[in-house]
């Protein structure tokens, strides 16, 4: 083994004997190495110049020298949940055979491709990628400087994904993931997880029966499901994906209370974006000649409250006869959850969900968004087995 230096950061880089790095033709490889190693004195020392010098004789000002080696492709990404494979278009059937499962022999190298793209609003000169895995990466740059920026910006995109019919999950902080595009064409994450060690191989017979039945979604479906979606959140102002994204992740997973407290963001968002662009902007509704009218409607909330607005919607038939049901109960589960911890029942929550699709349409302006498709399952009922047996529970119990 043989030690480089790189003169610009001092930072020492290890070959194999034999091995020279400047004829490895490596982009990642600084081609200001150096033979001639500077043993770092103390771990008061810092690079300046091409050599160690102590830290209290730096300029005023001194910042650790960074290398010239830039870094390719950096991505923030996060994976579709459950786990999803995203077939292109002119691809037929995905299957993956048990004889492929339990000899591990299945083509990993497809897993990692990207196969489509996906319009940001905020770069106009890059896109999201799509990986084959179902990973959806955005590039890891000025426009996405942080974690908590990058974080809103997927959930955003999943939230797009939503509304166009396609199912998508809230990803949390823990689910926000490092990575880069290598070799021009393959999405690799740098975090442990289910999707690396089946893309590596590693993953255990077990963890591998996953790609025996995905959830399969072609490219064209999730392309028509986020165009749809991005349309829908760029005309509602006010409205914020992340509650719509995060409510239908609690309720599929049967988190009743968190379901209609972020739910019901979502429709007093909805509510306000109505009452000031449909029934405030709608010139039948208010009398020419009563001053001052339009100015309390605007501005005094406390006695034009959302069950008020709620009202004055339906009347004016801005509303169905069933929206306004579904809003009116699930209201009062909302102050009964806040007020007194009761959680809610979950019939409420499904039909204050199959409500959003009205108020979404009604705000948005366009019509049939694909969130009519999704189907949400009530998990089934375990109970217990009414013959038991608890006598070893009941002895362990006593001497515990």
């Amino acid at each position: 083994m043989k030690t480089y230096q790189d003169t610009e950061t001092g930072q020492l880089h290890a070959f194999d004997d034999g091995v020279d790095p400047f004829k490895l033709n490596n982009r990642n490889v600084p081609t200001t190495l150096s033979e001639n190693v500077i043993p770092k004195p103390s771990e008061s020392h810092v690079w300046l110049n091409g050599d160690w010098v102590k830290d209290t004789e730096v300029p005023k000002g001194y910042k650790p020298p960074k290398s010239s080696v830039p870094a390719y492709n950096p991505a923030w990404m996060a994976f579709l949940n459950p786990y999803t494979v995203v077939l292109p278009d002119t691809e037929g059937k995905f299957e993956i055979s048990i004889e492929q499962i339990n000899f591990n022999s299945y083509d990993n190298g497809k897993l990692s491709e990207a196969v489509a793209t996906l319009p940001l609003t905020n770069t106009k000169h890059i896109n999201a990628l799509i990986g084959y895995y179902g990973v959806i990466a955005i590039p890891r740059n000025a426009d996405y400087p942080s974690a908590e920026i990058a974080l809103d910006n997927i959930n955003r995109i999943f939230c797009a994904i939503l509304l166009g019919g396609v199912h998508a999950e809230v990803i949390s902080p823990r689910e926000l993931l490092g990575g880069s595009l290598e070799s021009k064409t393959n999405i690799f994450v740098y975090h442990d997880g289910l999707h690396s060690r089946l893309r590596h191989k590693w993953a255990s017979v077990q963890e591998r029966i996953v790609l025996m039945n995905p959830r399969t979604v072609r490219v064209f479906e999730l392309r028509n499901a986020y165009l749809q979606g991005i349309n829908v959140i760029d005309a509602i102002k006010n409205f914020s994906p992340f509650f719509l994204l995060h409510g239908y992740s609690a309720m599929v997973h049967q988190n009743r209370s968190e379901a209609l407290s972020s739910l019901w963001i979502v429709i007093e968002q909805l509510t306000s974006f109505l009452w000031e662009n449909r029934f405030l902007s709608t010139p039948e509704f208010h009398p020419v000649n009563m001053k001052y009218r339009l100015d309390s409607l605007k501005q005094d909330n406390r006695t034009w409250s959302t069950s008020v607005k709620h009202e004055l919607l339906w009347q004016t038939k801005l509303l169905s006869e069933d929206c306004f049901a579904a809003l009116s109960s699930a209201r009062k589960q909302r102050n009964n959850l806040v007020h007194e911890g009761v959680i809610p029942d979950f019939d409420v929550i499904n039909n204050l969900w199959k409500c959003m699709y009205e108020l979404f349409e009604s705000a948005s302006g366009i019509s049939l968004i694909g969130m009519r498709r999704l189907v949400i399952l009530e998990s089934p009922e375990l109970g217990f087995p009414e013959k038991n047996n608890f006598d070893e529970w009941l002895a362990l119990s006593a001497i515990k």
